[in-house]
C-alpha cells in the first residue's frame, strides 16, 4: 500500500482527459495535476526545450513526494519519457506506448492514422511503436497544432471548431484508414468533430484510456495502491498560467467545478 499521490502533468488542460480516465479506474488515489500553460504549446518547441520543461515539472512532483509521474502529454512523452525513466527514482508512465499498442490491437486492416502535434509527429514514436506491435501496419501521421489552441480557448463544440477539423482532416480522405489515434491529450475533447469527418467506420483511439489501465496495472503489480476510501483522497490542480483560465476549461473537461492555483516554477 502506498498513500502518496500520483503526479500528472501536461502542457495545458488536455492532460485532464487522461487524468479523468485514471480516476475512473483508480478513484481512491490522490492526485496532483500540473498544466504548464505558461509555456504552451509544446508541439512547436524543440525536443531539448520540451525535455527541460518536463523535467522541471518532474522535479516539482518529486518535491511533493508523488509515487508515480504520469506524462499526460504526447509531445512531452516523445521528448522526455526515456530520459526521465533513467533519472527519476519513481516510475514514469507516458501516453504514446499505450496508445500505439491499443491502435495496433484495434485495427483490422493495419491502416492506421495518427493526428498529433508537430513535435510528436517529428519524433516518429507512434509509427515506430505501432510497427513494433504490427510490422505490417501502414501509418499515416498528420500534425494538427491548431487543435490544441482551439481546445485551450474553449472552442470545442462550435461551428468554428468543426470547420477547422474538416479542413485539416481532409488530408485523410484518400487514405483507407480504419483506425485513427488521437495522439494529443487535447484531441479527445474534439472527438465529435473528428468522428464527423472520418466517419463512423473509423475507430478513434484515445491513448488516455490505455494509459489509465497501465497505471492501474503497475500499481497493482507493485502493491502500491491506496486503500483509503475515495472520500478521503485529495486532488490538487496547478497551472503555470492563469488559474481562472485553466479552471474554466478544466470544469468542462472534468464535468465538475475545480479550484486551481498558480504554480511558479
Amino acid at each position: 500500500m502506498d498513500k502518496r499521490p500520483i503526479g500528472v502533468m501536461d502542457s495545458g488542460v488536455g492532460g485532464l482527459t487522461v487524468l479523468k480516465e485514471i480516476t475512473k479506474v483508480l478513484p481512491n488515489e490522490s492526485y496532483i495535476f500540473v498544466g504548464d500553460q505558461a509555456n504552451l504549446p509544446y508541439g512547436q518547441k524543440s525536443s531539448e526545450v520540451v525535455r527541460a520543461l518536463t523535467k522541471r515539472i518532474a522535479d516539482y512532483m518529486l518535491a511533493q513526494d508523488v509515487k508515480m509521474f504520469v506524462i499526460a502529454c504526447n509531445t512531452a512523452t516523445a521528448a522526455a519519457y526515456e530520459y526521465l525513466t533513467k533519472i527519476l527514482p519513481i516510475p514514469v508512465i507516458g501516453v504514446i506506448q499505450p496508445g500505439a499498442t491499443s491502435a495496433a490491437n484495434v485495427s483490422k486492416t493495419g491502416q492506421i492514422g495518427v493526428i498529433a502535434t508537430n513535435g510528436t509527429v517529428r519524433s516518429g514514436d507512434y509509427q515506430r511503436l505501432i510497427k513494433q506491435a504490427n510490422p505490417h501496419a501502414k501509418v499515416s501521421s498528420l500534425g494538427c497544432p491548431e487543435f490544441v489552441t482551439m481546445v485551450e480557448e474553449g472552442l470545442a463544440g462550435t461551428v468554428e471548431a468543426q470547420a477547422a477539423v474538416n479542413n485539416r482532416l481532409a488530408w485523410f480522405m484518400d487514405k483507407p484508414i480504419d483506425t485513427l489515434v488521437m495522439g494529443c491529450t487535447h484531441f479527445p475533447v474534439l472527438r465529435t468533430e473528428i468522428q464527423n469527418v472520418v466517419g463512423p467506420d473509423v475507430t478513434l483511439v484515445d491513448p488516455g484510456i490505455a494509459t489509465a489501465q497501465q497505471v492501474l496495472d503497475y500499481l497493482q503489480q507493485h502493491d502500491a495502491l491506496n486503500d483509503r476510501s475515495a472520500s478521503r483522497q485529495t486532488r490538487e490542480y496547478f497551472t503555470t498560467g492563469k488559474p481562472k483560465d485553466f479552471a474554466k476549461i478544466a470544469d468542462q473537461l472534468l464535468g465538475e467545478p475545480i479550484s486551481a492555483a498558480h504554480l511558479d516554477i
